[in-house]
């Protein structure tokens, strides 16, 4: 076991959460951490390998502070994040979280806003990677959990995630008479949603209460709930995928085959295995209700494929259900063993011995910069995704040719750049109105032709201004200024 339990960390009553020292790579390690977080908090596009935290949590375990157990905890829930994101059965993924659980629940108070949060996250995790397994009372028991710390700790992101997991949870264990708690916390949760705050949250309970509906036969109520919470979320977010493939299902029982397979090839572009396989299996079923079985045969050996690997997992992870209800159990008793932990107080000892040396130290430098390589790249892979989502949404507002395009437009842009405007006007205050509805056009993808269409100006007019904006403002002044930065002349 990878924590640390010693008994001056055990009367520390307040933890530190922050660094003691400013050692550079510590430093280094807990941006490493956050850009990490943020993108998986944000459930968007990520493509990270968790060898990305392993000098980190190695770094970490070499000391036994406060501050280094927390970010032990950090990392390993971190871990367990990205390794479910790849395989949703992982007996690697349960230790990580599990090991997370046990830093936390040794060494620190759940009141305390950044553990109560962290909790939540965990327990929310696990709680979807026991239900992959059925394992009803276990799967719930933590959803409850990461609720329960949500609340304590009035973190409202997690206590909405908490609410679509439980209702979803209900209503896919589906026993009679439970169809009403499915509702009613898809509804307690969309009660407290605020769809201009929390987007994503927002849309995962409209999943969750469109899914009741669609089990429940109410088709018409499914298939509004499912377009909303398309609305509210582009096709970065594995939801996105989601929603095609559940509603697929809907026209599936209507047997409106052909709309069905309409969604499950835009659910079959999910990067999600799981996604994906289930919408292959769908595709094949359409086409053979189509009679098109030369369509569905390259499906049927996609999802032939994926669950011979499948099966070669499970017997790999047969140990991971008992893990998790193991440490259920644990929870209840006390832990205050002398014995182990003078144990495990010398196990880590010795390793740290074992591992701090010159070589070593110098391989870990070598990873770090590795790390920060491909964690910019993965960063800018992010960035310009978001661009092109943003651009698309521009697109069919243009298209749709309603009224009040222009402004449509500029809520788009504001509510995704919030300061960009402000910043850009204290900045550059000589720039006219027109410039200023220019620069957002521009920045939303909008060609010269558009643009002159939305303003109702020539199309050299807008030419002009565009040359009038770029002599103003540098190129790196817009892009810095779009990135959240203090914009410099």
């Amino acid at each position: 076991m990878a924590f640390v339990a010693v008994s001056l960390v055990l009367s520390c009553s307040h933890p530190s959460f922050e660094s003691a020292t400013e050692n550079p790579e510590d430093v280094e390690y807990m941006r490493l951490m956050d850009s990490v977080e943020s993108v998986l908090d944000r459930s968007c596009y990520y493509d990270f390998s968790d060898s990305l935290l392993k000098p980190a949590l190695a770094y970490y375990e070499q000391n036994d502070g406060p501050h280094d157990l927390w970010m032990q905890a950090r990392c390993h829930y971190l871990a367990g994040c990205l390794i479910f994101d790849k395989n949703r059965r992982s007996e690697e993924a349960t230790t990580h979280f599990i090991e997370a659980l046990q830093l936390l629940d040794a060494h620190f108070d759940a009141s305390q806003a950044p553990v109560g949060q962290l909790y939540s996250k965990i327990c929310h995790n696990v709680s979807r990677l026991a239900h992959n397994f059925a394992d009803e009372p276990c799967c719930q028991r933590f959803a409850r959990l990461g609720l329960d710390y949500a609340t304590a700790v009035h973190d409202t992101t997690w206590m909405l995630r908490s609410y679509a997991n439980l209702a979803l949870l209900y209503e896919r264990f589906g026993k009679p008479g439970e169809g009403d708690t499915a509702y009613f916390y898809g509804n307690e949760g969309l009660r407290m949603a605020d769809a201009s705050r929390f987007p994503y949250e927002t849309a995962l309970l409209l999943n969750a209460l469109a899914n009741c509906d669609r089990h429940s036969g109410e088709y018409d109520s499914a298939f509004l709930r499912f377009e909303k919470s398309e609305s509210l979320i582009d096709s970065t977010f594995p939801l996105y995928h989601r929603n095609h493939t559940e509603k697929a299902f809907v026209y599936y029982c209507l047997q409106d085959y052909v709309s069905a397979v309409a969604n499950l090839e835009i659910a079959y572009q999910s990067s999600d295995v799981e996604l994906k396989t289930q919408a292959a299996c769908g595709l094949a079923d359409c086409y053979e209700k189509l009679g098109d079985t030369l369509m569905a045969m390259p499906y049927y050996a996609l999802v032939k494929a994926h669950k011979e690997k499948e099966t070669v997992q499970n017997s790999y992870n047969a140990e991971t259900l008992s893990m998790l209800n193991n440490y259920l159990k644990d929870r209840k008793k006390d832990e205050n063993s002398l014995l182990w932990i003078v144990i495990l107080l010398v196990v880590t000892v010795l390793s740290a011995l074992a591992v701090y040396h010159r070589g070593y130290r110098n391989k870990l430098v070598r990873q770090h910069e590795e790390i920060k390589r491909d964690l910019q790249e993965a960063h800018d892979a992010l960035k310009v995704k978001e661009r092109e989502a943003l651009q698309t949404k521009a697109k069919a507002i243009y298209d749709d040719r309603r009224d009040n395009t222009l402004g449509r437009l500029l809520d788009l842009f504001n509510t995704t750049y919030p300061d960009a405007l402000p910043k850009l006007k204290a900045t550059y205050p000589d720039l006219n109105e027109t410039e200023l509805k220019v620069f957002v056009l521009s920045c939303l993808g909008l060609r010269l032709k558009e643009t002159a269409d939305i303003l109702d100006l020539r199309e050299n007019t807008v030419a002009k201004y565009r040359t009038s904006l770029k002599k103003k403002v540098s190129a790196e002044a817009m892009e810095t200024l779009l990135s959240g930065q203090n914009a410099e002349s």
